[in-house]
């Protein structure tokens, strides 16, 4: 077949098939053809509005430039010391939180979480906060290594050893060696050696 007699067909075929119709929920019939319209034109309008949106950026921030550009230098100052300012008064409220947690007994843990301006109003929640947490019970002082020895305490290392092991047995003393016999005896004058 030429490409004519193709291009013939598939015209043929394009306008004597018409996309199906279906009912939406309303019971109206949906045209799939009409809906492609509406959709191309909405795609062409977003593709005009996107070079605007970006120009409406541009402009806004230029804006904000011509406005900061026309501050007087008096107006900027007076941005900067409101600026430091807030930043001082938000330094000296965390001061005076840790002082009231401090002065109640409060865990500094705490201390961001104390409500109130002055430090009467501090120091009361600061209170409450501490009457509020469970009570833990102190722990007796004892020995983490030998816990239920209390006459560990104190003792140098030969005490513990011979508590522990009993008192040991020096093989060079001469008075341990006479006693209960064996053991090196030396005598007290060195012997000559006989010739």
């Amino acid at each position: 077949m030429p490409d004519t007699e193709v291009a013939e067909v598939e015209t043929q075929v394009e306008t004597t098939t018409e996309a199906p119709k279906t009912e939406t929920v309303k019971g109206e019939v949906f045209d799939a053809a009409r809906a492609m319209k509406t959709i191309e034109a909405l795609r062409a309008e977003i593709k005009e509005l996107k070079p605007k949106a970006k120009q409406a950026d541009e402009l806004t921030a230029a804006e904000q430039k011509r406005k900061e550009a026309e501050m007087t230098e008096l107006q900027k100052l007076t941005a900067q010391l409101e600026k430091a300012n807030a930043e001082l008064k938000a330094a000296q409220l965390a001061d005076m939180r840790r002082t009231a947690a401090v002065e109640v007994g409060l865990p500094l843990v705490f201390a961001d979480r104390l409500k109130g301006e002055t430090p009467e109003e501090l120091a009361e929640d600061a209170k409450k906060i501490l009457e509020a947490l469970p009570k833990t019970p102190k722990t007796p002082a004892v020995s983490a290594t030998n816990p239920g020895a209390g006459a560990s305490q104190g003792e140098t290392i030969a005490q513990q050893r011979a508590r522990i092991y009993g008192t040991g047995i020096n093989a060079l003393d001469p008075d341990w060696g006479r006693t209960h016999g064996g053991g090196v005896v030396m005598p007290e004058k060195p012997l000559t050696p006989s010739t």
